[in-house]
């Protein structure tokens, strides 16, 4: 048994914080493999492996520790390390927990800059990360005028969240994009009709947000989390996420279990979510859980749209504002359709091309023949009554 101990980064410090492991606990791992990220008071230092061995762990990320410190020990077979499990003076489970704080893990200098700047704990979560660090906080902060420079406002600390997310979207995610042209003429039409008969404010993007939960059985990929270790997190549900931008701020509140609902109830979460976006009033569980999200791009004039996927999704769509065309009958006669374009942005180490053309070709269709999309709306006996339980 070898045990992995903590050499002295920084002299000044006597204490140190245990960001995240790189490699995971009982897995095998080569000498030379970044191992840990320790952060110091003045930065943080991926320490690697000195030998080859099977990895356990004694600290959990977010913890404090020490220089010299005994972190992790490393067994050179299962036997030995079996052995090392049956001792009576080792309890196998004994591992602290992170230090968190409402469901988030932050170091203790992020969660010291955090009670500094006066950072919520919604505006945390809007990082989108598992463990918080002191440099995540920072990228959220207004950044000090330099001499001479003009006064501009400071960005708001949802702004530089919004930033903090796309930037880690970009650095972390080999994302593909394909678009396709729907005619939605008749889901339209369709909407026009539910919201006579419902009262709900019924629209093309209650239509859209229906007919992505309900491909979830046929393209559960799109669904799914990747996780550290490069194993996929199925989803047993949809949670579809919408994007909403009332002039206050970027928000994606979440529309859980959307396949149990019908259209009408799903218009009046969106409506309830554009009050909400103006006011800024959305509870914790609201932003949380998603597993794929809609951006509508609907201004008059605006065509084509490419969404951002979140760290933690594995595809985001865009919904086009209607652009109306002339297009020949199939007797040849000029005739007026309302076309949208849907725009479909997946990470590539999950989702192929394929996969993704025959994702957006079932919205099409879903879309182009709605009629099944009016099921369980207000008097119709065949509402959906499936549902699943919420997002942890």
């Amino acid at each position: 048994m070898i045990s992995v101990k903590l050499p002295t980064l920084n002299t000044n410090d006597a204490s140190y914080v245990l960001v995240e492991w790189l490699a995971e606990h009982g897995s095998r791992i080569k000498k030379g493999q970044p191992l840990v990220v320790i952060e110091t008071s003045k930065a943080q230092e991926e320490i690697d492996s000195t030998a080859d061995g099977i990895l356990h762990t004694l600290l959990a990320g977010g913890a404090d520790c020490r220089p010299g410190q005994t972190v992790a020990h490393l067994f050179a077979s299962a036997d030995e390390r079996h052995a090392y499990l049956s001792a009576p003076t080792v309890d196998p489970t004994a591992r602290p927990e992170p230090a968190t704080d409402a469901g988030l893990t932050l170091t203790k200098a992020a969660r010291a800059l955090a009670d500094q700047h006066g950072l919520t704990d919604n505006e945390l979560r809007g990082l989108g990360r598992t463990v918080i660090r002191a440099a995540d906080i920072e990228a959220l902060l207004p950044r000090p005028a330099q001499a001479g420079a003009p006064t501009d406002r400071q960005l708001s600390a949802q702004q530089r969240t919004v930033g903090a997310v796309v930037t880690e979207s970009m650095r972390t995610i080999p994302a593909a994009a394909a678009y396709a042209k729907v005619d939605v003429g008749q889901a339209q039409d369709l909407a026009r009709q539910l919201r006579q008969r419902t009262g709900s404010i019924v629209s093309l993007l209650s239509l859209l947000i229906k007919s992505v939960a309900d491909q979830l059985p046929a393209h559960p990929s799109l669904f799914t989390r990747l996780l550290d270790d490069g194993t996929i997190q199925p989803a047993p549900c949809a949670h579809v996420a919408v994007a909403v931008d009332a002039g206050k701020g970027l928000y994606t509140p979440v529309v859980h279990n959307t396949a149990a609902l019908s259209v009408a109830q799903i218009a009046d979460l969106i409506t309830g979510f554009r009050d909400k976006a103006v006011r800024g009033t959305f509870r914790a569980d609201e932003l949380t859980g998603a597993n794929i999200l809609i951006a509508p791009h609907t201004a008059d004039g605006v065509v084509f749209a490419t969404p951002i996927v979140f760290p933690g999704q594995t595809c985001a769509l865009s919904l086009g504002g209607i652009d109306e065309q002339l297009v020949l009958d199939q007797r040849g006669r000029p005739e007026a359709r309302r076309f949208t374009y849907l725009g479909l942005v997946y990470d590539h180490r999950v989702v192929n091309g394929r996969d993704a053309m025959a994702f957006l070709g079932d919205l099409k269709q879903a879309l182009e023949t709605p009629a099944a999309l009016a099921a369980g709306t207000e008097g119709d006996e065949d509402a959906p009554k499936k549902a699943c339980e919420p997002p942890t």
